[in-house]
This record gives C-alpha cells, structure tokens and sequence, in this order.
C-alpha cells in the first residue's frame, strides 16, 4: 500500500509524549479524532442519513430500487433512473463508485483508468447474546484481531453504543443455539437482558472467504478470542455482504485518481465519497466549489484537514437551515 493513506484514517502520535511515556512506564489514554465521538442512540449511524434526508423534499429524492441509476449521459447531461426519470443537470456530485460510474458512462476510456483501483468486500455478521455482557468486556468500543484463530478482523460492542441496539430486558425471544454450537436445553422463549456483538470480515481476491460456513466459523472465533463463553447462548444472528467494502490504498490509486477525476471534472462530474474518489476524508466543499469556486481541501489535502478540529461551518450558523 501507498503512505499517504495514514492522512486519511490515522491520527498522528505526539512522538515526545510516546518517549516519556515509554521512560515513565506510563499507558497513553485516547487519542486521536475517534477517541471521542456521537453516536445515534437509534437507528445506528444509518439513521443519520436518514435524518437527514428527511430535511429534503420528498418530490425532489429517489430513495430506493427505483432510483437506481441506470446510464448517466455525460454529453447531454443527463442520468437515467430505473423507474424511467430523466434527471438533468448543470454540474454532477457523483457519490457511486468511480468504477461503477464509468460503466454507467459507457466511457471506455475513464473504464481504463479505473482498472489500476482495487477494493475489498466486506462480510458484516451480527450476533445477539442472551445475559449480561460480561465484565471481561466492559465499555470497550471495537477490538481488533490479527491472530489466525478467527476470520474477523475487528469485532465491534455494538450494545456498548446505544441501550438500544439490542432488545428491552423484557422481550421474551428463544435461544437458537450455543456459542459453541450445540442446541440449547430448551427453546423456549425467555426474558433479557440481552448484549450484541458486530464483527467485520474482509475479502478480496487475496482473501478468499468461505460463505456457506462463515457464521459458523465466525461464531467459533468468538469462542476462540474469549469473546464469547462456549456455553452462552445465541438468541439472532445477521449477515450481509457489501461488495464495495473498503478502497484499498495500493500503490497504484493515487496515480490512477489524479487522472480519473480531473477527466470527470472536465465533464462538470465530481465524483466523491468512499469510492467516488476511492478515499474516506471528503467534504461538503464539492458544492462550494461547484456554486463558488471554494477549494476542496478535504479531498485534496486529507493531512492537513485530518489534524484539525472543524470550527468555521455549524450546520446552526446557516440561515434557512431546518432544526
């Protein structure tokens, strides 16, 4: 992989406080832009887009199968939706993958300069735990797994986030198995409290995964890393698998972008987001600079923006704004 993606997603340590740390025997605390963050009590961080999308005119969005983008005209400027509307347009924020785009365009050429993008998929399982979770666990966040005894890489304490990400105490729901596979004494519905356990699971062609026994696979690392006990009992499980997953930052990506998207941008096209521009730090500065000429820092300077607190634009300073 290339090194600037360390700009975009880790934070830089103070390399004197490490020293002195290290010298004192001192363990560091939280650090970095995750050490403290919200998190929606309902509805995970999906309900923040949907929360937002409700600030916009029902007439005005295409939510759902229906408004699958089906062709985008870049000569014409026009894109096609599934349902049969004809969208049309001065300047377009493309926020599907570049990759997906291209095709969509039926540009062979931007089809070219995509090839040198790689990603990896991403196999998400949720599991839902009858008991208390246990104090081995406490308020830890999201733990991560390098270890080959497991197929996840990181198993998120969804439950630590919000009371509500898993049922009242009081729901009554069956146990369908034990962690460690076996059926339990009885299935017969019964009362919480209950805990909940989301892992992630990488693949890509490098790394092949096994769906037909993934859950199962992953249930057995939960025993394995001490997660789960052998005999706690399982009451639902979720899987689902997101082909775009994660933009690998591979040596070839810059490259590959600095010719991409100024292609696009000669279209009037700024492609952005996860995988429009194959990076995570994006911003709301793409409509500034389409209705301004504002410049992208996000984009373009992830370092720079990466290290700093966000104190020039609160959504309350806009006039017009709903609340």
């Amino acid at each position: 992989m290339n090194a600037t993606w360390v700009g975009e997603r880790v934070a830089a340590p103070d390399v004197k406080l490490l020293v002195r740390n290290v010298v004192l025997g001192k363990v560091a605390g939280n650090w970095g832009p995750n050490a403290t963050f919200r998190f929606p009590a309902h509805g995970g961080t999906g309900g923040i887009w949907i929360a937002v999308a409700k600030t916009l005119e029902a007439k005005k969005t295409r939510f759902g199968e229906h408004g699958t983008v089906t062709k985008v005209d870049a000569e014409k400027k026009k894109v096609h939706l599934k349902d049969g509307t004809v969208v049309n347009y001065g300047s377009l924020i493309s926020t599907m993958s570049i990759d997906h785009l291209a095709e969509s365009m039926g540009d062979a050429q931007l089809q070219q300069m995509c090839k040198p993008l790689f990603y990896s998929s991403t196999n998400v399982i949720g599991v839902g735990v009858h008991g208390e979770r246990p104090g081995r666990i406490g308020d830890k966040c999201w733990l991560y797994f390098v270890e080959d005894n497991c197929p996840f890489y990181r198993a998120t304490i969804f439950s630590n986030y919000s009371p509500f990400n898993q049922p009242n105490k009081d729901a009554k729901l069956p146990t369908k198995q034990l962690a460690n596979g076996k059926k339990p004494a009885s299935s017969e519905p019964k009362p919480g409290p209950y805990w909940s356990i989301m892992l992630e699971v990488s693949e890509s062609s490098y790394k092949p995964v096994r769906h037909e026994t993934l859950l199962a696979d992953c249930i057995q690392g939960l025993v394995n890393t001490n997660l789960l006990e052998p005999e706690e009992e399982i009451v639902s499980t979720y899987v689902r698998r997101f082909d775009h997953g994660y933009p690998t930052p591979s040596l070839e990506r810059n490259g590959a972008l600095a010719e991409a998207l100024p292609y696009l941008q000669g279209k009037d096209i700024l492609s952005r987001g996860r995988f429009g521009a194959w990076n995570f730090m994006q911003g709301v500065e793409a409509v500034d600079n389409i209705i301004s000429g504002g410049v992208e820092l996000t984009v373009n300077n992830p370092d720079f923006v990466n290290t700093r607190s966000n104190t020039e634009r609160r959504l309350s300073q806009f006039k017009g704004v709903r609340k």
